[in-house]
């Protein structure tokens, strides 16, 4: 049991727990906590969170060759004896998290029905190639706030729509990043991530745009959220708060993308993407 704890991630479940109240109690014009926790929102959470503690098992188990390598804290978690373990765990995760979607609505179910289908498909062949899988890990985490707008009427759009853009750029940097610190393991597991295809230097040039265009995007959306939304004196503490604690970070990140080359420099990168991640997040709390 404690393998399969470690497994599922329990802090990154917990950021996705806290991302989605977050966006439902600070981006809602009038969620009060017993609509946050009514029977549809917390059906959303739990199949979300079942769906994610199930995708999590499955990249194990489709890991175990690359993560000799790449992360070997975890060669001894899921053992030749253990696998059936844990594909049963991955199993009892994707059924309540269908069962729970279906129960609370048809459409909420179709939804969640779809997520899984799409990360299974991700572990199984598309996190072996080029960009694909990471655009589409990406695309699934943004859908994580996203989804409200579909299930929510009291949700302000623009801003969840613009949390699930900064939520999608973040992660996907981080994905790269996090290709570029696993390139040995992939390598021998016969995957075609882009810093194998492409090296290192290149996998540097790319996050450096990346990180350029994410910058951009982040300026252009506190403009807006400061007229839109903000009055002064909080208008100057939502800009402060976005420099010291999402935008010199991030340029810290390109300093450090410049010159990265060792495993240990892109996992340093890969916890300060996190970091963003992170708070980004809290500055939900703003609105």
């Amino acid at each position: 049991m404690n393998k399969i704890f470690i497994s599922v991630r329990p802090l990154n479940i917990l950021m996705i727990f806290f991302s989605q109240f977050a966006t439902v109690y600070f981006l809602g014009f009038k969620n009060e906590l017993n609509n946050v926790f009514d029977f549809l929102h917390v059906s959303i959470y739990l199949s979300t969170i079942f769906s994610a503690a199930g995708a999590y098992i499955l990249n194990d188990l489709t890991d175990i060759k690359s993560d000799t390598v790449n992360k070997t804290y975890k060669k001894n978690i899921i053992e030749k004896r253990t696998k059936n373990i844990f594909f049963i765990a991955y199993l009892f995760f994707t059924f309540f998290a269908l069962a729970i979607s279906f129960i609370a609505s048809l459409k909420l179910g179709i939804v969640v029905f779809i997520l899984i289908i799409l990360l299974m498909f991700y572990n199984i062949f598309l996190k072996k190639l080029p960009l694909v899988g990471n655009i589409l890990i990406s695309l699934i985490t943004a859908f994580s706030i996203f989804i409200f707008n579909l299930f929510d009427s009291n949700i302000k759009v623009d801003l969840v729509l613009i949390f699930s853009i900064y939520a999608f750029g973040i992660n996907f940097i981080r994905e790269i990043i996090k290709d570029a610190e696993d390139i040995e393991g992939d390598n021998i597991a016969g995957r075609f991530t882009f810093p194998i295809l492409a090296g290192i230097k290149a996998t540097r040039i790319l996050l450096l745009i990346l990180i350029f265009v994410y910058v951009l995007i982040i300026t252009i959306y506190v403009r807006i959220m400061v007229e839109k939304y903000f009055s002064y004196p909080l208008s100057s503490v939502f800009i402060i708060y976005n420099v010291l604690c999402i935008g010199i970070p991030l340029f810290h990140l390109s300093v450090k993308a410049q010159y990265a080359w060792e495993k240990s420099d892109f996992v340093y990168m890969s916890k300060i993407a996190k970091y963003v991640m992170f708070t980004g997040i809290l500055s939900m709390l703003f609105f």
